[in-house]
């Protein structure tokens, strides 16, 4: 059953394959299934969510981080699931904004675009932190000393590496990014199995890391452990941006969203088990005033001068991250160009590789700008990042709670044959549950009590954007009214093999 044999006049619902430029499509059936997953695995960065976020969460709660992992996980699970519904139905560049303009009204999809920018666009400011904070951390190695110059150098570096990738082909674009992620699996697991061996022989393991009973802080220094917790999560969902792309969409892209998602979390659960065990918990907090990411003088500990193979493995990831995630945005840019929601050049292709090269050139742009703003406001690499990381987060579980919504709607309406009370009732009011406590407790409840710079500045920032969002929407209705008699683009249904 398609859209069009649905009796609900829904303006702009009418065949899944029409578009207001119809012509303007990507490469069709270039990406399997391991590279589709393996693009929402790389943005998660095995590596780098270790790094970056495990030191936060031991800070806020102690030694369960492997417990604040885990319940990530199963915070994220559900959404992950109402991803894998939704994106099987209506595979399309646009994701979650083409999604809620089908399964309810264009205006809807539009906010929700609006949003998925910001959310996106964050988690790239948070990625040049990573790589000039690494690029500093590999130049002091040879004696050159901490500069803002060298940061802002390695944020340039970035961009150009990346841009060298990015406008080639998306099957390239996936083989690097996969590439870069399986070095970086390699080190963590290597230093992670040193460590247990190390310890196990001085009999200083045990099973406290697991224990709720070890968190130090309570709740409420588990509700701010899991705000880092989801953000490690962020990025199983770019696996559906490059739906246009896959082999069988309809069959790989449920299966890779859960596959992402599932694998790379329990790789956390069981890393972190170790690093909570390397070293006092009282070391990590002088760690990460020192150095940002404590894993770096852990290594030092337990591997002496190979801890260089973490300062590498963090330039690394962060290169395979935004090697993932720009193309990603790039393509949500893409297809909001292509259904003239954003400026209209932004929805053509390079003839030649079929990828969007005017919205990955802005994407570059305003990741830099932006990034580079943000440290000078904050005036600290780390007071930056926790501020991305909480807006990140506030977007995505803002993001999620409309998936969920969508998958409800979309098979109640339109897939009524296919609608499981399971996994389009049960799972998505779960999934909407979980997240609307999480963004409550840890935004306006942990947040607003947490000072301006780091914490209410968070939450105000956050609502005005929604609101600018609506002002957006209002702004298209008035300006452009035959945009809300369209649709987004969705790949047209074709048999599977």
């Amino acid at each position: 059953m398609s859209i069009s044999e649905q009796p609900e006049p829904m303006g702009a619902i009418t065949s899944p394959s029409a578009s207001s430029t119809p012509g303007v499509t990507l490469r069709p059936s270039v990406l399997n299934l391991v590279a589709i997953a393996g693009l929402g695995a790389v943005v998660m960065s095995p590596s780098l969510g270790l790094y970056f976020n495990w030191g936060p969460m031991s800070i806020a709660t102690g030694r369960i981080a492997p417990l604040i992992y885990l319940l990530a996980l199963v915070i994220s699970l559900p959404t992950a699931i109402s991803y894998a519904m939704v994106s099987k139905e209506i595979p399309s560049a646009g994701q979650a904004y083409t999604w809620l303009w089908h399964a309810f009204r264009p205006g809807i999809g539009l906010w929700a675009g609006a949003i998925l920018l910001l959310y996106y666009l964050t988690g790239l400011w948070l990625v040049n932190m990573f790589f000039a904070i690494f690029f500093g951390e590999f130049l002091r190695y040879f004696g050159v000393p901490p500069s803002p110059i060298e940061d802002a150098i390695g944020m340039i570096v970035l961009a150009v590496i990346t841009a060298f990738i990015v406008y080639r082909d998306i099957q390239f674009n996936a083989r690097v990014a996969l590439g870069f992620m399986f070095f970086e699996t390699a080190v963590v697991t290597a230093l992670a199995i040193t460590i247990l061996i190390v310890q196990g022989r001085l009999g200083k393991l045990d099973l406290a890391p697991f224990s709720f009973s070890s968190a130090n802080a309570g709740f409420k220094g588990v509700s701010t452990a899991v705000i880092f917790g989801i953000l490690s999560f962020i990025g199983y969902d770019y696996s559906c941006v490059v739906a246009e792309e896959a082999k069988t969409p309809r069959r790989f892209m449920p299966i890779a969203v859960i596959l992402a998602a599932t694998v790379v979390g329990l790789f956390w659960v069981l890393a972190s088990y170790a690093f909570s065990e390397s070293v006092p918990l009282s070391n990590i907090t002088g760690y990460v005033n020192s150095g940002f990411t404590p894993i770096t003088p852990i290594a030092k500990i337990y591997w002496g001068a190979g801890n260089i193979l973490v300062t590498v493995t963090g330039l690394t990831a962060s290169i395979g991250i935004y090697v993932a995630a720009v193309p990603a945005m790039a393509r949500i840019v893409f297809a909001m160009g292509r259904d003239h929601s954003l400026p209209r050049r932004l929805g053509n292709l390079n003839p030649h590789f079929q990828v969007p090269f005017n919205a990955l050139t802005v994407v570059l742009i305003v990741s830099f700008v932006g990034a580079i703003i943000m440290v000078v406001l904050q005036q600290s690499f780390f007071n930056a990042y926790v501020w991305f990381g909480e807006i990140s987060v506030f977007f995505a579980l803002v993001t999620y709670i409309a998936v969920n919504l969508a998958s409800i709607v979309f098979y109640r309406r339109f897939r009524p044959k296919k609608f499981h009370i399971v996994w389009n009732l049960i799972v998505p009011i779960i999934g909407i549950g979980i997240d609307l406590y999480v963004l409550w407790q840890s935004f306006f409840v942990s947040l607003l009590g947490a000072g301006f710079a780091l914490g209410q500045s968070v939450v105000l920032f956050a609502v005005i954007w929604c609101v600018i969002s609506i002002v957006y929407v209002i702004i298209l209705r008035v300006q452009t009214p035959g945009l809300f008699q369209k649709q987004s683009y969705v790949l047209p249904e074709v048999e599977e093999a």
